[in-house]
């Protein structure tokens, strides 16, 4: 069985630390990762979302409404209608976002900075190489 002196063992208190850093900063990007719970899609959440959809659908009748009488539509009539259809789910997306950024993230950042200790615990307790 080896011996080795105490003196040769390093400590692992900066191992440490930097694991608590990343597990943080992994933490801080899983706030805005991980999907929207259903606190907060509440019923002004699904207000909001309802007001976005009928509001792009008036838009784009509007909009057909005006340019069904062309005898060609350009390009860019097609481009628009194309982009129409596509306005209520990017303006969802970003009120998903919004709300994201509007969470706590002490919670997340916490979360990630204890699981990062733990695994660099484990992973010292579990070592072979010495």
């Amino acid at each position: 069985m080896k011996t080795h002196e105490v003196q040769q063992n390093s400590s692992s208190l900066g191992h440490g630390l930097t694991s608590a850093v990343i597990g943080g900063a992994v933490g801080y990007a899983a706030k805005y990762a991980l999907p929207l719970t259903s606190q907060e899609m509440d019923s002004d959440y699904k207000h909001v979302v309802n007001l976005i959809k009928r509001n792009a659908v008036k838009a784009k009748q509007e909009f057909f409404h005006e340019i069904k009488d062309l005898p060609t539509r350009s390009l860019a009539h097609d481009t628009y209608i194309n982009s129409a259809k596509k306005f209520a789910k990017h303006n969802v997306c970003a009120y998903n976002t919004a709300l994201k950024k509007i969470r706590p993230a002490a919670p997340f950042v916490i979360a990630g900075a204890v699981t990062g200790l733990v695994g660099s615990f484990v992973h010292n307790v579990f070592r072979t190489d010495v």
